[in-house]
């Protein structure tokens, strides 16, 4: 897990310091609203085999009321929902580490600007 949130690390700051593609001056803004939309940041964590693994158990729960018994244990489902909320918790971790690099770049740039004198004011 260590390993996959260390990769994903790295591609998110290469993503961040890639160089613009030559003839091409794309927003800053727009390349981070790109990387933490949802579609980005959901891909892949919660998946169809997710979603029948949560129905499955409420089946089996309403089966069982309909009987008279306790439900199943929901250990799978309770598994699944352990590795989801970790594995959003790094991609949290990383969507934060990014938007703190976006503002760092962007207040050091104000400051730049703003401590700068132009030659003809002098």
């Amino acid at each position: 897990m260590r390993i996959r949130c260390c990769i994903a690390m790295v591609l998110l700051g290469l993503a961040c310091a890639a160089p613009a593609r030559a003839g091409e001056n794309p927003d800053p803004n727009a390349r981070i609203e790109a990387l933490l939309s949802p579609e980005v940041l959901l891909q892949g964590v919660v998946r169809d085999e997710d979603v029948k693994l949560l129905f499955d158990h409420l089946r089996a729960a309403l089966m069982a009321a309909y009987e008279g018994r306790e439900a199943p244990p929901a250990e799978e489902l309770n598994r699944r929902a352990e590795a989801i909320a970790a594995e959003m918790k790094s991609r949290g971790m990383l969507a934060g580490l990014l938007l703190l690099t976006a503002f760092e770049t962007a207040a050091r740039q104000a400051l730049r600007e703003s401590v700068a004198v132009p030659a003809t004011a002098r």
